[in-house]
């Protein structure tokens, strides 16, 4: 175990923190989210009538 001083916003945290496992598996990453599509132009506003 390791011990840190973590300091958020001017306030020092005491943290201990667990090695965890170094072997060969490791986790797989997590699979990215698809990229939303993008939205359409908007069509142009049609022009305003001429005065009568």
């Amino acid at each position: 175990m390791k011990n840190y001083t973590i300091t958020v916003n001017g306030t020092a945290y005491e943290v201990t923190v667990e090695e965890g496992f170094t072997g060969a598996a490791s986790a797989a990453p997590a699979p990215r989210a698809a990229a939303p599509a993008p939205m359409p132009a908007p069509a142009p506003a049609a022009p305003a009538p001429a005065p009568a």
